[in-house]
């Protein structure tokens, strides 16, 4: 990689690298989305919009091929997340997939979760399969207010499956983290306290709760002319670091490219690694590193990954 070595040595440090050339071997990060699909019409989400994927749900073949190829990394990745766009717990083989990323050594396995969908039956399976973190998105603490933006849930459901999910994991594994998180709406900020309050108060001290700005999915949902000019010459750490791959294989530029408008790759045909050492990811990042991010239209004002949480 040709770059400014001011920019790549800051980049490095913020990922615990020695150098930015070690970015290059093996993503740290993965979102592996087993499941295209959700029991959830968010009114933040761009789930009216996805379109272009071949299988709503991964094959056993490509997901067994994808253990084999991190499995050789177990050391290098810190963690995998087991969805993207979809609702993981619509896979019902979610646990078998986490046990199978634990039983080749992967340090952390995850997913985020709207809750619904997590009864006991299934929050013992995947707790017992040695998931090491469940993060469930909720936006509100009132039942007319969550109902309003996660639409099409069940605000008592939800909020019964996260509470018994917490003691379960207290008696089953009570290093199994806890994370739960609200996106803040111009509907829900006015509770961000209480609701930050009420969570606290339920979680165990290494658990987390917090509160986030909205984004808007790499400027897919509209540009912030003032973002743009501000993180012009700011490189993101997304393509030195993360990966997400879709439940038909295909690779995007990062995990906010929801329509792999960007195409980087197809995992269904090619390795990890020949998708990450690719002249379409090195050319991303020659981009970033040489303040020339605003080539790619989803990199324009983007800031998914520099947002500052509350907690």
């Amino acid at each position: 990689m040709r770059n400014n070595s001011e920019i790549s040595q800051q980049l490095a440090k913020r990922l615990n690298l020695g150098t930015l050339g070690e970015a290059v071997v093996f993503p740290k990060y993965f979102e592996i989305e087993t499941v295209n699909a959700c029991n959830a019409r968010c009114i933040m989400c761009t789930i009216n919009e996805w379109t272009g994927n071949d299988s709503q749900i991964m094959s056993d073949a490509l997901f067994d091929k994808y253990v084999a190829e991190v499995s050789k990394f177990s050391d290098w990745i810190e963690i995998i997340c087991l969805n993207r766009d979809g609702e993981p717990t619509l896979d019902k083989k979610i646990a078998s997939k986490v046990k199978k990323l634990k039983d080749v050594g992967i340090k952390k396995v995850r997913f985020v979760s709207n809750g619904q969908n997590l009864n006991e039956k299934l929050a013992r399976e995947v707790l017992e399969a040695g998931i090491d973190e469940i993060m469930f998105s909720i936006d509100s603490i009132e039942k007319e207010m969550y109902e309003s933006i996660r639409v099409k849930l069940d605000f008592d459901k939800v909020m019964k499956n996260t509470l018994e999910y917490i003691k379960l994991r207290n008696e089953i594994n009570p290093l199994s983290m806890v994370t739960v998180r609200m996106v803040e709406l111009p509907q829900n900020i006015s509770q961000k306290e209480s609701w930050l309050k009420f969570w606290n108060e339920k979680i165990s001290k290494h658990d987390k709760a917090y509160t986030m700005p909205m984004h808007n999915w790499g400027n897919q949902l509209g540009e912030d002319k003032d973002k743009v000019a501000f993180y012009a010459d700011k490189p993101c750490t997304s393509p030195f670091s993360s990966m997400a791959i879709h439940s038909d294989g295909k690779v995007g530029i990062c995990a906010a490219d929801y329509n792999t408008k960007n195409f980087m790759g197809d995992f269904s045909t090619h390795s990890i690694q020949e998708i990450w050492q690719n002249s379409k990811f090195n050319d991303v990042r020659e981009c970033h590193l040489n303040r020339d991010r605003n080539k790619y239209d989803i990199c324009r004002g983007c800031d998914i990954w520099d947002r500052s949480y509350s907690s």
